[in-house]
Parts: C-alpha cells; structure tokens; sequence
C-alpha cells in the first residue's frame, strides 16, 4: 500500500512540474478545461501503467506521447512541439540516472528502492524547474523572486535527496513503518515547499501590477494636467471669442452690413466643435468621453451616449482610467460585429456613480479563473485593462458586474464618489 501511495504522490508531483516547465518555456497557461483534462489522463495512464506492467519499453512511449501531447495546449508547431518533448523527457532521464549513480552503492532492484530513487528523481527534477525559471524565463515575476529565494528553495530538495540517501545506507530501515514514513514526510515537505513558492510568486505578481499601474496613473496624471491646462486656456478664449462675434453680428446688421454677418457666422460656425457631445462641466471627464466618443463615431454605426454627473464629482482622475479602459475594450470588441453599436449611460446619485456601457461582440467570450480572456493574437500586452478596472472599483467600495447574451456585452459599475 505505501509503494502505491508513493508511486501516485510522486508521480503527481512530476505532473505539476512539467506544467511548471510549460509556463517557463512558453511563458503562458494552456486553457483552463482542457489543461485539466490532458494532465489528469497523461497522470492516470502513466500510473497504471508503471504500477501493473512495470516495462521500460511502455513506460518510454507512454511518456514522450504524454508530453507532446500535453506541448500542443501551448502550441501546435510540430518541430517545437518535438523539441519540448524532448527536452523535458531527456531532463527527467538525467535526473533518473543522476540519482543512481548518486547512490549507486545502495541501488538494489526491489519495490521500496525503486520508489525511493523514483522520489529523488522528482526532487532533482524540482531543483531543475527552479534553475530553468532562473536562467530562462523573463517573467517579471520570477525575475525578482529567485534571486532572492532560489537557493533558499534550492537546499529543500538538496536536503531531502541527501536524507534519502542517509535512508538508503542504514541498513534496518528498509523494510519497517519508519522507513515509509520519513519518505512520506519528506515528499509531503517538498510539495508543501513548491505550494508556497507559487503562493510567494502570487504575491510578488500582484505587488509588481500594483507599482506598475501606479506608475501608469502618475503619468498619465501628468500628462492629463498638461493637457487640461491648455484645454482651460482654449475654452476661456473660444468662450470669450463667442461674444465678441455675436456682439459684432449685432453691429453689422444695425448697420445693414449682411457681408459682414455672414463672414463672422461663417466663424462662429468654424469655432463651434461638433465633436463635444458632453458638457458636464468637470474638463478631465469631460475630456475623455469627447475623446473616447470621436473615437467610436468613426468606426461604429451607432454609439448612444448619456451623460449625467456633476462637475465636482470626486475621484475624477480615477473615474477617467476607469471609463478610459471600458470604452477602449468596447470599441475594439464592436467594431468587430455586424452591427457595430455602443452605448453609453452615465450618471450620478447620492454620492453613487454608476456606469452602463454596453457594446455588440462576436459571441465569443473565454472565462478562465473569473477572468475574460482576450481573443487577440498580442495576449500578453492585453487583458491588463479590466484587471485595473476591477481594482479601481474595489478601492471605492464599488460592485462591477459583467453580463452578456448572444448580441450584446455588457460592464455595470457602481461605486462611491463622493
């Protein structure tokens, strides 16, 4: 019972390390479904099959099948695909024969010593994965976790390798509970180490985003003030211009001088600007949505707008990145569509602010760990936008709700602003 115990842990274990070394190869995640449903066969099959036939042979071909199988989530290039394969096979083979000839005194052809040496393995295996995230990925997670932490992570496995060892040269303990129970412990150990590494690259990942958008939201700040400055300034003059010209309209026509009532309408007509659809008198808001609105004029056949919120509403810095990233996704999502429709409803209650953008999409939508996945080729440059959204909302104590039916995506907000 504890040889198969150990087979299905170990062998488990070896699963989510080649997983790991997907995602440091391909620097992605395979989709959600079929991820679990590959590993969970490629797991089972091998299992068994080491357990009740116990052929090399088998075993060879029933690994190179599962990996390559399990490299076509990431990629359907063949010579890539074969490479991969490879690669990590070739891996687990060295590690294999690194641990026997590690302790090549000791290796004796029983069920316990081909367990032990098959834990080894794995945990050689391990120390591989953390070299490989070290040496080749450029996540910017692991980036900054391993140097740090890499050698720390590094001595578990190192020292558990060496207890096997110890395990292997005392001589009594081979066939007793003990025996089981220090391998069992000692795997558990590792595995719990490899948990709590991935939950230290969470944590690192989401600090990182924090700074990053921070860094984002400063200059952006910066650069809307300038922007806002230069808008106060042509507001003030084209606000002022307007009387002068209705001023000199008035004279011109007193004076029965209609050439030059109809060369200061021309201008008053020139100086108006079509493309200020809102006037909520708030410049920064106001900004955005004129922008975002001439924007989608262009490109999509209808575009609704409502607008309703005052001109000191607060937290308008964050408001504008909010709306800013929801219009963004909402133009390039409908202008992939037939229909091609935007509509816009914004308003204020009660030191509440809601959003209701709605806007037509393909029908395809990928929800992976409560997140929208984004169709386009460029995936790791997107997606960023709702993540910001979410946690802007969530500093305000706000709600954000997506729905959609076979037509029509839709984000409601609703959070405080006063």
């Amino acid at each position: 019972m504890y040889n198969i115990l150990i087979c299905w842990l170990s062998n488990f274990f070896r699963m989510v390390l080649i997983r790991r070394f997907m995602q440091v190869f391909f620097g992605k995640e395979a989709s959600g479904k079929k991820e679990l449903i590959v590993y969970g066969l490629f797991y089972v099959v091998n299992t068994v099959l080491y357990l009740v036939f116990h052929l090399p042979l088998l075993n060879f071909v029933c690994n190179l099948a599962g990996i390559f199988v399990i490299t076509r989530l990431y990629t359907h290039t063949f010579k890539i695909n074969s490479m991969v394969t490879l690669l990590v096979y070739f891996i687990n083979m060295g590690c294999d024969t690194l641990a026997i000839v590690m302790f090549v005194d000791n290796y004796r052809e029983s069920v316990i010593h081909n367990q032990v040496f098959s834990l080894i393995t794995v945990l050689l295996f391990f120390i591989c994965i953390l070299a490989a995230e070290k040496i080749v990925t450029s996540n910017k997670m692991t980036d900054v976790v391993l140097p740090e932490h890499s050698l720390s992570l590094m001595l578990v496995p190192l020292i558990s390798i060496l207890l096997f060892g110890g395990l292997l040269f005392d001589k009594n303990s081979p066939d007793n509970m003990v025996f089981e129970m220090e391998t069992l412990c000692l795997l558990f150990i590792n595995m719990v180490v490899f948990y709590l590494y991935n939950e230290i690259l969470k944590a690192y990942t989401y600090k990182i985003d924090k700074l990053v958008l921070e860094q984002k939201i400063s200059m952006y700040a910066n650069q809307l003030d300038t922007i806002m400055k230069t808008e106060n300034k042509i507001r003030g003059l084209q606000h002022d211009m307007k009387h002068h010209i209705i001023q000199l309209e008035l004279m011109a026509k007193q004076n029965g001088q209609s050439d030059i009532e109809e060369y200061l309408q021309n201008m008053a007509d020139f100086m108006s600007n079509p493309e200020e659809v809102v006037h909520t008198g708030n410049l920064d808001i106001d900004s955005v949505l004129n922008y975002m609105i001439s924007k989608a004029e262009q490109v999509l056949k209808e575009v609704n707008v409502k607008v309703n919120i005052p001109s000191d509403i607060a937290s308008h810095f964050n408001i504008n990145v909010i709306i800013g990233n929801l219009l963004e996704n909402a133009i390039e999502a409908a202008v992939n569509t037939e229909n091609k429709i935007l509509d816009i409803d914004i308003h204020y209650k009660q030191g509440v602010l809601y959003l209701d953008i709605s806007n037509s999409y393909s029908n395809k939508v990928t929800v992976k760990e409560h997140r929208f996945l984004t169709s386009k080729e460029d995936d790791h440059k997107h997606g960023i936008g709702l993540d910001n959204v979410k946690k802007m909302v969530e500093e305000h104590n706000g709600v954000l709700q997506f729905c959609y039916d076979e037509n029509m995506f839709r984000v409601k907000i609703m959070m405080y602003a006063e």
